[in-house]
């Protein structure tokens, strides 16, 4: 075991937190995961038209908007009494939804949803937290990994096991199903008041928790820029996985599959791997890593496009080893943002990255439609390939700056040492 596992196990009793933070992710996920994917398909087989299922994306607001609340979670009680007040909402929010079964009240039931959407953000908040308080630049790989492999359990359930139970259920047992889950992600925060660290008071002189401190944390903003031009590329040649597919002729159910129950297969088994991946070759090469991974995925799809040889086949293998490729990366650039964050605000910090990453995320999937309407899917993944390999460039200006400086304190980029 090397001396900053060891060193993490004592201060925050190790396999305790990560367990912690994978549980807190998967309830999280699990809200966002039924109403984007499954919620979906469940209301199109009730005979809703499409142009009203598209109204769902409302819903998503709470995750956009987050950061306008997350300082709250900075000045006022502890991440755990946010944590245990934003879980006994969700869940209180699904048993209410067990009475309000789409075909017949699907106004009553959206509005439930908006509430839950905004406690799972919360939550999120919260979380980001609290993981990134209850870990260090040592141990910031596997806090990251264990948050990204609950992630994709979290899709794994809401995404599709909740079909399955829906299906053979109904309505209200499987939200009061989804319910007991949550709850029993809940009973771990109850014991978790010894592991969790104190806050970090305010510093005399250096201002109030807000997005002010937020612009003046010059580790964050070298890691931004990374952010912004990293991202761009991974969103873009990501947001049109689905109708490439489609146009490939791949049956719909194949593609269910492949982005559901096979995505989060991939994804978990992806993270989880990363985590040791990072802690053994350090924060700033696993994010190279992981970008150098997704060049070679992209352009392999673009040169199969280019010269007519992307048959159904070869991009239903080049696409699953990418969902794996995106969530190791995930997992890294994670673990990056987490040290960027200034201790004194952690919620304000992280919530702040992850609405930007958000922004990017809708912009590039604008931007990835123009590209594929206009000049083809071959032109898209090369135009992806490329931000990232500008990304790549940059990364030794942008991500050694941050690595260094975070709040005048040198960092360990190495994170596992023998």
């Amino acid at each position: 075991m090397s001396t900053a596992f060891t060193n993490f196990a004592g201060r925050s009793a190790g396999w305790t937190v990560l367990g912690l933070l994978a549980g807190l992710y998967a309830a999280q996920s699990v809200t966002g995961s039924m109403v984007q994917t499954a919620l979906p398909v469940v209301l199109r087989d009730a005979g809703m038209p499409l142009d009203q299922i598209g109204y769902l994306a409302v819903l998503f607001l709470p995750w956009a908007l987050k950061f306008l609340w997350a300082p709250l979670i900075d000045r006022f009680p502890s991440e755990r009494t946010w944590i245990l007040l934003c879980q006994s909402g969700i869940i209180l929010c699904f048993l209410l939804a067990t009475t309000l079964p789409p075909q017949t009240h699907m106004g009553a039931l959206a509005a439930v949803l908006l509430v839950m959407g905004v406690f799972a953000a919360t939550q999120d908040v919260a979380t980001d937290s609290l993981a990134v308080r209850a870990s260090n630049a040592e141990t910031r790989g596997l806090a990251s990994g264990a948050s990204t492999a609950g992630a994709y359990l979290g899709f794994l359930i809401g995404g599709g096991l909740w079909l399955v139970v829906y299906q053979h259920t109904g309505w209200a047992v499987s939200m009061a199903a989804m319910a007991g889950f949550v709850c029993l992600l809940t009973i771990p925060v109850f014991l978790s008041k010894a592991i969790i660290t104190p806050r970090v008071h305010a510093t005399p002189g250096k201002g109030k928790i807000g997005f002010r401190r937020t612009l003046q944390n010059r580790t964050l903003m070298y890691g931004l820029v990374f952010l912004v031009v990293y991202q761009t590329g991974l969103r873009m040649g990501t947001a049109l996985t689905g109708p490439y597919l489609v146009d490939k002729g791949i049956a719909l159910d194949t593609i269910g599959i492949l982005r559901g129950a096979g995505g989060a297969v991939a994804g978990l088994i992806a993270s989880s791997l990363g985590a040791v991946f990072v802690q053994a070759a350090g924060i700033a090469r696993s994010i190279v890593i992981a970008a150098i991974l997704n060049v070679l995925l992209l352009a392999a799809l673009a040169a199969a496009e280019f010269t007519g040889i992307a048959t159904s086949m070869l991009a239903l293998g080049l696409l699953l080893a990418q969902v794996a490729a995106v969530a190791f990366s995930f997992v890294a650039l994670y673990a990056a943002m987490m040290n960027w964050c200034n201790p004194e605000q952690t919620a304000t910090d992280f919530a702040a990255l992850q609405s930007i990453d958000a922004i990017l995320a809708i912009a590039a999937s604008s931007v990835a439609g123009l590209l594929g309407n206009a000049f083809g899917y071959g032109w898209l993944f090369a135009s992806s390939a490329t931000f990232i390999v500008a990304a790549i460039f940059i990364a030794s200006r942008t991500l050694g700056v941050s690595a260094r400086t975070a709040q005048g304190v040198v960092l360990s980029e190495k994170v596992s040492e023998p």
